[in-house]
Parts: C-alpha cells; structure tokens; sequence
C-alpha cells in the first residue's frame, strides 16, 4: 500500500484543528523564537557600510564568530522545540495527554541523541557544502567530488531524517534508531523523497516567497506567524508521515 500524503495532509489538519490550544501555544512560542532571533542577531553591516559582492566576503569574515553563534544557539533552540512538538503530537496520538510542561521533561533526556543524529544526517552535506563554499571564497570552480558529496549528502539526509522522529517517540537507542530507520526506507524511497521535499523544500520556499511580498512590518508580523504555524502544523505532517511509514513492510 502507497503512503496517500493527501490522506497525510488532511489527518494532520483535523489533527490542527482538534487540538488548536496546544497548537497554538507551540505557534506563539516558535514565533517568539523567530522574533528574538531577529532581535538578537548581530548585523552584518552597519549603516553606513556599503553592502556589495565585493564587501559581502570581507563583512561576513569579520562577524564570522558573531553570525555562527547566534546561527548555532537559534538552531538548537529550534530544533528542541520542534523535538518537544513532536513528542506532545506522539502522546497525544496515542491518547497519552500531557501537560506541555510534562512533555518537556520528556523531551529533555533525550534533546542530545536527537542533536546527535541530526549531525550524523546532515554531515555529508555539511562537508559537500563546506567544500564547495571554501572553492567560492577562493574563487575557484568546485571540484567533482564536492558535488558528488553533496549530492551523496542529500541522498543519505532524505533516507535518515526520520531517526530523530523515532527517537523521540519511542526508547530505542541512537545506533538502533539510525538502523531502523535506513532498512524501513529501504523499498520507501520515493514516499521519503516526496516528504522531504515536501517538509525541507515546498514549505521553505512558500514561506520565503511570502515573506518578499509582504515586507511591510505588519504583514512581516503576519507572515512570521504564518511562518510558525506552518512549521508546526509539518510536525504533525511528519509524525503522520512516520505512522505509516513505519507500518509499510
């Protein structure tokens, strides 16, 4: 039996709607994130600097430590909120409710297997990217293995992305999660594809497209919250996902 991502949508939906008071506190707080980032970022430019290709590289070295820490604490903070939203969804599918606050204590024993097998899924790419970015800054054409890294990178992402899924919501370990995971999405590749785009491509894109039409700081405020909402509602599309991917022999 095929995965039907329409069905997938509209469960995650229902499951939206059902549950708007919990769903809408993980919005606000993914939202409040999103706007301390913001605030909290450090500029890369001030205003009387001219910000050309030409400066970009030398603007960027120079707040090159600034930049990836805040990059590096907005991520973690994200990714333990999606975590902690991914955990709440599972125990609420499975009729196990829970406060938000006794979902967190759930979450955070297992916050550092999770930030674990995100390095694990991403490094290949991280390394592709790194290599590919180090031949642009010496203004140099990037080498056939940095493609075929990256490439390899992606393909080994997209197979892997769900181990963090199934960490969190069940207690097996880091080794048996990965495990797992790859030999489930052995004969799923497509449907692994087609979430992936869906979730780390479409979803992006849409955001990004709204956000250069409404650069008014009102509707920036309404696409930032759109922006959150959309995030959660793909935890729900995943832990969905991740039912009936897991159920597919």
């Amino acid at each position: 039996m095929k995965i039907n991502f329409t069905q997938i949508l509209q469960d995650s939906w229902n499951f939206f709607r059902n549950q708007q008071k919990t769903m809408f506190q993980f919005v606000s707080i993914l939202f409040m994130v999103q706007v301390f980032n913001i605030l909290l970022s450090p500029p890369i430019a001030s205003i009387d600097t001219a910000l050309t290709v030409d400066t970009l590289p030398q603007l960027m070295e120079e707040n090159a430590s600034s930049i990836a820490f805040s990059f590096l604490i907005t991520q973690l903070v994200t990714t333990f909120i999606a975590s902690w939203g991914l955990m709440t969804i599972s125990q609420i599918s499975r009729q196990n409710h829970r406060t938000l606050a006794q979902s967190f204590q759930a979450t955070l024993p297992r916050f550092l297997g999770v930030v674990i097998l995100d390095l694990i899924a991403i490094m290949p790419i991280l390394l592709g990217l790194s290599e590919i970015l180090a031949a642009v800054l010496m203004k140099t054409s990037p080498s056939i293995i940095s493609l075929a890294a990256l490439i390899f990178g992606m393909g080994f992402f997209i197979r892997l992305n769900l181990s963090t899924t199934h960490y969190l919501t069940t207690q097996d370990s880091i080794g048996h999660s990965l495990r797992k995971i790859w030999l489930q999405g052995k004969n799923q590749k497509t449907a692994l594809l087609i979430y992936a785009l869906l979730v780390y491509f479409v979803t992006p894109i849409l955001i990004f497209q709204l956000s250069a039409i409404f650069n008014h700081l009102i509707f920036s405020v309404f696409v930032g919250i759109l922006a959150a909402a959309l995030n959660i509602f793909m935890l729900v599309v995943t832990y969905r996902f991740y039912s009936l991917f897991m159920k597919e022999s």
